[in-house]
């Protein structure tokens, strides 16, 4: 019988990994509610193969692999297995709330929404910087449920979609070694005129790593997205120009010393605006960063800090 649901997970960190599938077995399911669980290896080892092996959920799971390092050719493998009339999409170092699927399930019987997308919650997995706050510095915006989102709030790591919305579409792997496939595909879906919406209910868990609990990773994280944005918007076929993000840039530098006295936290605020604008400056003078794989840079790119 066809499942309700497919849960699509690109899988490159077998520990998390395997707390993700633990998170899953865990659901609880309104009646009638089925789903499967397919996952797809994008870095192939004992260990992920072991990982798997841990799964005791009340639903079938199928591994799959996906030996080149990019991880929206990763998800289209998903995508493709599907079988589910809707795909969830979840990320490997999240866990998922015992109530994330029956929130969906609730939400989507209620309203009209082609997609949901739900809450990601920061939480450390080890205090490496201590002045680092993790709901100031990690959490990302949160909105009342039924909320229409715009593409700007879009991303696969706590998401909900029809699989009809993937007929002739799938994620760009153009985009998979740098990072913004999802954002760049579900930007397709809103101009196709797909509705997309929140449901608060539906909560993860993003579990930062200790390498990331850092200034440094915050930074690199902010010109990564720059970088991003900008590609996405010369995709889209907007005008890209180096004036806006060169004057933001500048604006930045000067506002740091002042920022700088009213502390630490302040100065990694302005410190992140700065490398956002770097990465707009990055990007549309032909640069790139490289975030997935680790084996060589894409051809032809340039990689970011």
């Amino acid at each position: 019988m066809r499942p309700e649901i497919s849960i699509c997970i690109a899988a490159t960190r077998p520990v998390g990994l395997v707390r993700l599938l633990a998170s899953l077995a865990r659901q609880k399911l309104p009646p009638g509610l089925t789903f499967e669980v397919i996952v797809v290896d994008n870095a192939p080892c004992e260990a992920s193969r072991a990982a798997v092996q841990t799964w005791s959920g009340p639903a079938p799971l199928r591994r799959l692999e996906e030996p080149v390092p990019n991880i929206a050719l990763a998800r289209n493998r998903a995508v493709d297995a599907a079988a589910g009339r809707w795909l969830a999409f979840v990320d490997d170092d999240e866990t998922a709330d015992e109530e994330w699927l029956a929130a969906f399930e609730e939400r989507v019987r209620r309203g009209e929404a082609d997609g949901l997308f739900g809450p990601v919650l920061p939480r450390l997995e080890e205090v490496v910087t201590p002045w680092l706050d993790a709901e100031a510095f990690y959490a990302r915006p949160r909105f009342a449920t039924g909320t229409i989102l715009g593409r700007g709030d879009l991303r696969t790591g706590n998401a909900l979609l029809r699989a009809a919305l993937f007929q002739g579409r799938r994620f760009d792997p153009a985009w998979g070694r740098s990072g913004g496939s999802d954002a760049e595909l579900f930007g397709r879906m809103l101009r196709a005129g797909a509705r997309f919406e929140w449901c608060d209910e539906a909560r993860v868990v993003e579990w930062i790593e200790p390498g990331r609990h850092k200034p440094r990773w915050l930074a690199r994280r902010a010109f990564r997205g720059g970088v991003t944005f900008s590609r996405i918007e010369r995709a889209r076929g907007a005008r890209a120009g180096l004036a806006r993000p060169l004057a933001a840039a500048l604006v930045c530098a000067a506002a740091l010393p002042l920022a700088a006295l009213r502390g630490r936290g302040a100065a990694l605020r302005a410190w992140m605006r700065l490398c956002t604008q770097a990465g707009h400056l990055h990007a549309r003078l032909g640069g790139d960063v490289e975030i997935y794989g680790g084996r060589g840079a894409a051809p032809g790119r340039r990689r970011g800090p």
